[in-house]
């Protein structure tokens, strides 16, 4: 009797796997017709690109495209939309969640291990350092005055001529992340958080803080990224797993954007323009999407 139980017990072992083996199978499969669908139905003024699927941040800088997330720095051309190599000397990093470019030209990456800059053809890190107060970087920008913002774990920087100065001491609410900063023409200072159940959108208007929630008209409450564009408006990119969606704000309202008006995917984890006026919206999942405008 126990030899008979050992070999049903076996069976049932490489049934079950057998059965996992088929699931697995039917989910790529379906995966992958879901995305051949997807690419087939896109509208027209849309363009998908991948790799890479994963896009947590992307910066147009004249022909050449960085994008940066799980696979580090990928950079794309612009013109022809194909992979082109690193330049030399380009330091490891690890997960990328923001590329910047201030207005000297500089390429800032901010990625879990530290910030690193691209100047005038070479590499330079910026921490790990042991003058520097923080390690892990996830957002990055410029005030007006000139001075580079680097957004960390609950906190943001702003290097001053005696050093990093914490923008909490400044009155910055507390933050889980902050994992996105934007200053506008205007001056206006924009912190966004992604974290999926603690995200947050606030804004400095010079004299106190605003926070915006979904009730306000945000998609998602996981801010992953804002830009400003030629017209002044502002778009959000949000979402976590399969929800969010892409936000423009404009004239004191928002106005959200789905995989039904075009999105690669909803949760969207990027955006930025092109000197053509293009707006290039990265996903999380599902690779970048290009808008030409219109209806």
């Amino acid at each position: 009797m126990p030899g008979k139980n050992n070999r049903m017990l076996a069976k049932n072992i490489v049934y079950l796997g057998i059965g996992i083996l088929i699931i697995a199978v039917m989910i790529f499969a379906l995966q992958a017709a879901l995305g051949y669908v997807q690419v087939k139905s896109t509208p027209p003024g849309w363009e998908i690109i991948r790799p890479p699927h994963e896009v947590s941040t992307l910066l147009i800088d004249n022909d050449t495209v960085w994008t940066g997330g799980k696979e580090g720095i990928v950079l794309i051309s612009r013109t022809n939309r194909s992979r082109i190599p690193l330049p030399a000397g380009a330091p490891p990093t690890s997960y990328v969640l923001q590329i910047f470019q201030d207005r000297n030209g500089s390429i800032w990456i901010a990625h879990d291990g530290g910030l690193i800059r691209f100047e005038e053809g070479s590499w330079q890190v910026i921490s790990p350092a042991p003058e520097i107060p923080f390690r892990r970087v996830v957002s990055l920008a410029q005030h007006r005055d000139g001075s580079i913002i680097a957004g960390t774990d609950a906190d943001a920087f702003i290097k001053t001529s005696s050093g990093w100065q914490s923008l909490r001491s400044r009155g910055m609410p507390l933050v889980a992340l902050a994992e996105v900063i934007l200053v506008t023409r205007s001056g206006e200072l924009w912190v966004g958080c992604g974290e999926p159940m603690r995200g947050a959108l606030l804004r400095f208007d010079g004299n106190a803080w605003h926070q915006y929630a979904v009730k306000d008209g945000l998609p998602h409450p996981s801010v992953r990224a804002l830009a400003e564009d030629s017209d002044g408006a502002f778009w959000a990119a949000t979402g976590y797993s399969r929800s969010g969606g892409a936000a423009r704000f404009f004239n004191g309202s928002w106005t959200n954007l789905t995989v039904l008006d075009g999105l690669a995917g909803e949760s969207t984890r990027s955006v930025s323009f092109d000197q053509n006026g293009r707006v290039w919206i990265g996903s999380e999942y599902d690779g970048s999407v290009v808008w030409s405008g219109g209806p």
